[in-house]
């Protein structure tokens, strides 16, 4: 097993240091979380709590650094009472 995740690893490495910056423009994101924080006076640790991550996700969510998923999107806009499209904006909306 230990062989596999060498592999595994090495594989992802050399997969990502492949196609860096090759993500369009299209699938990055901007995101209104820390806006809709401030607005429901929660801290980034009690949003994460609330939707069932780790505080660093709700830093890297923010920062722009991170394009969750659908169902983390989702939870995200629910626990800040809004739609996902008024949470999470595409670059080119913008």
């Amino acid at each position: 097993m230990a062989a596999w995740l060498y592999l595994s690893k090495d594989y992802s490495a050399r997969l990502c240091e492949r196609h860096r910056g090759d993500i369009s423009p299209a699938v990055r994101m901007k995101t209104r979380i820390k806006e809709y924080r401030a607005k429901y006076n929660l801290t980034q640790e009690r949003l994460a709590e609330m939707v069932g991550v780790r505080r660093e996700t709700i830093i890297f969510l923010e920062q722009g650094k991170y394009n969750p998923s659908l169902r983390l999107a989702y939870n995200v806009a629910k626990a800040l009472k809004a739609n996902i499209d008024e949470i999470f904006i595409f670059d080119d909306e913008i």
